[in-house]
């Protein structure tokens, strides 16, 4: 008997309704026996279709694992309702099953906690009277510390506990900035209000948690700055990825970089007025500080100049003019193009004058917290004066991360950074943004997490497309590790009794007789939708679904909702669900939003339409330059990229239907594609098995 089995014969022994799936074992087995693998070598791929139990599974696979090795187990998804139903439910149900119950906590980013050394500050400090200040920003103004003084007061009393998500009225997400803070800006154990501080008591929480709960964004954040900073270094971490499948995207978000003049701008302006105060805040350190005074003097006009000339070679040239006018968005830019060479120069001395700023203010930073913490500087002084010193820093460094991109010369054997150009709205105003990240996050995650954890797990209910794990394996920089590592669990669901798969015989094509499809699609829906039973339609574009919604009739339109209307996904889910409890029908016209993750069990869900297959369209400059780069290499993208990708979403999307193996109903395609093209015989051969009806 396996130590797996004999977790499992104690969770069955502890909840009499639960009973092991052989796929939930089989799962299990084959994580723990990765785990227990030399390093480097600690890592299971997972796809654990829906109803598998995948969670207790991951759990029982890698709990034993942690805690013979005294690693922390860190749990990372997608979305906030699987954190909250781990923390809630399945986390305290599999602990109880334990000999020793473990420890455990939710951790999220430090800007989702208040700051209460920066909240005391807005919440006491007099408004500012200024002649510049208009009306608008005056109301304001007074709006943001009358909510600063009562938010302060709930905190104070005990009646919140500083975390964001914990307050049901809405906060301004420009006083939110205001009153939280990231680690630069942060006096840790020097601050005044540390022992009581929200995040530090989240930190004392998780020194002591046997199992940490996240999300994929705060992992990524963490190991974008090195690791270590938030959570525990990589190597002390079991990591256990859950919702998987959006990790790549995710990380490429994470690995691009951006230079935004304005923010620029303000954050050299906030340097020099930190720079002013120096002298008088930190006169005990007067002998330390001559040379540094006399570079920052040179080099913070240098990166005002450095910057306006960037500015004026953009400005001079056609693509940002066709930009600015709105002619077209997000121009991509070339490495030796004439735009790119000449701003090499300017673009190379930004770089230097950034990292000497970078390098005095973070020597500022820690004689700020020094002097804190010998009591050499009030408190009231340096807690207002660190954020200052710690903004510069940050984003000083976020700079030469961008350059790192942006400069690094394209090579023949390796895709090439991905350069482009947007306008954006910042602090109020318009203004450039150049971009700069790696068209794949392959080598970001291995170098930053697979390199370095003590072992992974990643799992979803879908990570094949066209039943292979071959996409998400180059994305996610898996290449190293053979067929060994992945796994796809079988599905319990007996997919031919339990659904039906109905394809409409059609007259037009979605693709090329859009408009005579669209209106087809209507009468469709009038046939097969039945308006006392809870449906759900899913359109891969919004104009078409609103269109379409104005098309049908009073019986249909009466009880939908459309995404994007009054209510937010939340509520029209939580409105469906009354209307179906009441014994009334309910449909949801809805979006990519609907198609993955929405959970509707038993006779809340009973028919799925899938309008058109969900191609993805792609328009962003990482994606087109990933394209570019396959035919470069002799491939193709359509059967690189865009067959992977509907396979999965579509898979997704029928997957709303079946919850739960006492589920049943039925899918309808309104895409005679799946039959008339090659590619859509793929595809359907690659959907669950269930039971098909053509007309």
């Amino acid at each position: 008997m396996t130590a797996v089995t004999t977790l499992f014969e104690r969770i069955e022994a502890a909840m009499p309704d639960f009973k092991a799936r052989p796929q939930q074992v089989q799962m299990s087995e084959f994580i723990a026996q990765a785990m227990s693998k030399p390093p480097q070598k600690r890592v299971a791929v997972v796809e654990a279709p829906t109803g598998v139990g995948k969670t207790l599974a991951y759990l029982t696979g890698t709990i034993q694992t942690a805690l013979l090795q005294k690693k922390t187990l860190v749990i990372s998804t997608a979305t906030v309702n699987l954190q909250q139903q781990l923390i809630q439910k399945d986390l305290p149900q599999f602990s109880a099953t334990l000999e020793e119950p473990i420890r455990f906590v939710q951790v999220k980013g430090r800007r989702r906690y208040v700051c209460p050394s920066k909240l005391n500050q807005v919440a006491t400090t007099p408004e500012q009277q200024s002649l510049n200040i208009d009306v608008d920003e005056k109301y304001q103004q007074v709006l943001h510390m009358a909510q600063a003084k009562q938010l302060l007061s709930d905190w104070d009393e005990e009646r919140w506990d500083g975390d964001r998500d914990s307050r049901r009225d809405k906060i301004d997400a420009e006083l939110w900035h205001q009153i939280s803070t990231d680690s630069e800006g942060c006096a840790g154990k020097s601050c005044s209000f540390y022992l009581r501080c929200p995040y530090y008591k989240l930190r004392r929480e998780m020194t002591a948690a046997q199992v940490v709960v996240a999300n994929h964004d705060l992992i990524l954040s963490d190991a974008d700055l090195g690791g270590g900073l938030v959570l525990p270094n990589p190597e002390e971490i079991l990591f256990v990825f859950d919702e998987a499948h959006n990790l790549p995207r995710k990380a490429l978000d994470h690995a691009a970089k951006a230079l935004n003049f304005i923010q620029l701008y303000q954050t050299t302006e906030t340097a020099d007025s930190v720079l002013k105060k120096i002298p008088s805040t930190l006169s005990y350190r007067q002998h330390d500080f001559g040379y540094m005074l006399s570079e920052l003097r040179r080099d913070l006009p240098a990166v005002m100049s450095h910057l306006q000339q960037i500015e004026t070679i953009l400005h001079s040239d056609g693509v940002v003019q066709d930009l600015l006018e709105k002619h077209i968005s997000e121009p991509r830019i070339f490495w030796n193009s004439p735009l790119v060479n000449a701003l090499l120069i300017p673009c190379q001395g930004l770089l230097q004058r950034a990292n000497s700023i970078y390098k005095h203010y973070s020597v500022m930073a820690k004689w700020v917290k020094e002097g804190l913490e010998k009591t050499q500087l009030p408190n009231k002084v340096g807690e207002a004066l660190l954020p200052q010193v710690g903004t510069v820093q940050n984003i000083f460094g976020y700079l030469i991360d961008f350059m790192a991109l942006f400069l690094e010369p394209d090579k023949e054997d390796r895709p090439p950074n991905v350069r482009w150009l947007s306008v954006e709205t910042f602090a109020k105003q318009q203004t450039l943004v150049v971009h700069a990240g790696p068209m794949t996050a392959a080598y970001f995650l291995d170098r930053s997490l697979w390199s370095r954890s003590y072992g992974v797990v990643l799992t979803s209910a879908t990570l094949r497309g066209l039943g292979l794990f071959h996409r998400f394996r180059l994305d996610c920089g898996l290449h190293r590790f053979d067929e060994q590592h992945f796994l796809a669990v079988p599905s319990p669901f007996n997919y031919q009794k339990q659904a039906t798969l109905h394809i409409p015989d059609m007259r037009f094509l979605p693709n090329e007789q859009q408009q005579q499809w669209q209106q087809e699609v209507v009468k469709k829906l009038i046939d097969i939708i039945d308006v006392t039973e809870a449906t759900l339609v899913l359109f891969t574009s919004k104009l078409v679904m609103e269109a379409v919604y104005r098309q049908c009739p009073a019986a249909i339109t009466a009880i939908t909702m459309v995404q994007g209307d009054n209510l937010s996904p939340k509520n029209m889910v939580h409105r469906h669900i009354r209307q179906i409890e009441s014994g009334k029908g309910s449909i949801i016209f809805g979006l990519d939003r609907f198609a993955e993750g929405v959970d509707l069990p038993g006779h809340l869900c009973t028919h799925v339409v899938i309008t058109k297959l969900p191609f993805p369209v792609f328009t962003r400059p990482i994606e087109q330059a990933k394209q570019e780069w396959i035919i470069r290499k002799g491939g193709q993208p359509f059967t690189a990229l865009s067959l992977p990708a509907v396979s999965v979403k579509l898979i997704q999307a029928c997957g709303r239907l079946l919850r739960k193996e006492t589920d049943s109903g039925r899918i309808t395609i309104l895409d005679k594609r799946l039959l008339t093209k090659g590619y859509g015989k793929q595809l359907l051969a690659h959907l669950p098995d269930y039971l098909l009806e053509k007309s």
